[in-house]
């Protein structure tokens, strides 16, 4: 009963803890694919709301930039396909454009001109492109295509203009693709072209003034990071972050991931907490089941030196000493602990399994066990039985034979 209440206590442990392992690898997968979905959610919730990082030139002020409505310095238009073939990891979906105001001379009217190539497409990032590597398949802004113009909701209204409609800018004939709905804000000024008519009407061939793009970093520590990349391929340009943006995505996913933390350490303290209980309760069983079998197997050894009690005197009176007289009961003492170990081992092994719920004699299950778990039930039980054996097997060797004899 010792042996096996030892032996079914430590089995039922390990498969506790075995179980517990194996639950918190299960959610912490689950958890991590939880956040691969909703970073992919965030994603596109991101790029409904567009561009978050524009790259302008170095010597760009961000006051003129402010009150004039477009950037004064230029920079090359091979800039961005420079950064799209560097590798970096912190953009995506980038947008070269060429801004600058323009009076539209057969109206008199002030707008805004967005020349633009469409998107430069990262192309390390092959699973946002297209197969040949060469496009996004799902871009944030599409191009302009050529003779077209995209028209903002304020020179829209100004001029009745609709999809379709024919106008006429610099004395040449374009299409209204798109009109966008008015905003309220600065793009209600706009008309956006291809890259290469707005360089000729801004009579800035070749060049480019901003690179939009959408930051790929989701972590707020890390947001400075991007400027460092950009200033190892553009060393002469500077990095402007639409930080509130980034931070909602950043914030939305941290606030995600502490939240399945403490799921996760939730589920470990409750699995802990059980564990515990369960170890108290063996420390608490498994001392007490030892006394009470140590007390039964003296008991047992006094009773038989009581009952042997005659044979006992004879061997004493024929000349037989003490030490081999005690050596007897110690050895039948032994035997019962290794009987004991032999058939409460296996009687433990099975019960500690079932009731962690491992199945017997499956992988799990001689994980559970060892040759160390054996050898230390054995040893067990040979010393508490031996222990307990020793004092009855000591007055044995003590018997005075004359007075044996006498009394039987």
């Amino acid at each position: 009963m010792a042996i096996g209440s030892l032996v079914g206590s430590v089995i039922l442990l390990r498969a506790h803890d075995a179980r517990t392992e194996k639950l918190l690898e299960r959610k912490q997968a689950d958890m991590q694919a939880e956040m691969d979905r909703m970073e992919d959610d965030y994603r596109r919730i991101m790029r409904k709301l567009g561009h978050n990082v524009m790259i302008l030139h170095e010597k760009q002020s961000l006051v003129a930039l402010q009150s004039g409505g477009s950037p004064a310095w230029d920079m090359p238009v091979d800039y961005t396909e420079l950064l799209a073939r560097s590798g970096i990891t912190t953009l995506n979906h980038l947008l070269p454009v060429l801004q600058g105001r323009m009076i539209w001379p057969e109206h008199e009217l002030e707008v805004l001109v967005y020349g633009t190539p469409g998107q430069v497409p990262v192309y390390h990032r092959k699973n946002f492109l297209t197969p040949d590597g060469l496009a996004y398949r799902d871009p944030i802004v599409r191009a302009v295509p050529p003779g077209m113009v995209n028209i903002g909701g304020g020179v829209a209204r100004e001029l009745g203009l609709r999809p379709g409609d024919e106008v006429v800018i610099h004395g040449e004939t374009m299409i209204v693709n798109q009109v966008a709905p008015v905003q309220g804000a600065r793009d209600d000024l706009a008309v956006w072209c291809d890259l290469k008519r707005a360089q000729a009407w801004l009579g800035r061939p070749g060049r480019i003034n901003v690179i939009f793009a959408l930051e790929c970093v989701c972590h707020i520590g890390e947001l400075g990071r991007i400027t460092d990349e950009v200033r190892r391929v553009l060393p002469d340009t500077q990095v402007v972050e639409f930080s509130s943006r980034i931070l909602v995505r950043a914030e939305a996913r941290e606030r995600a991931a502490e939240t399945s933390r403490q799921a996760l350490e939730s589920e470990r303290e409750n699995r802990r907490r059980l564990g515990a209980e369960r170890r108290r309760f063996a420390l608490f069983l498994i001392p007490l089941l030892l006394l009470a079998s140590g007390f039964w197997v003296f008991f047992l050894i006094l009773g038989n030196v009581r009952e042997r009690r005659q044979e006992i005197g004879v061997w004493r009176a024929l000349g037989v000493r003490s030490g081999p007289i005690a050596g007897v009961f110690v050895v039948k003492a032994a035997l019962i602990g290794l009987l004991g170990a032999l058939a409460g081992y296996p009687l433990g092994l099975c019960t500690g399994a079932v009731w962690g719920g491992v199945a017997p004699f499956t992988p799990e299950f001689f994980e559970l066990s060892g040759p160390g778990l054996f050898a230390a039930a054995l040893l067990i039980a040979l010393a508490l039985c031996v222990t307990a054996g020793l004092l009855p097997s000591m007055l044995a060797a003590e018997y005075d034979p004359a007075e044996i004899l006498r009394d039987g």
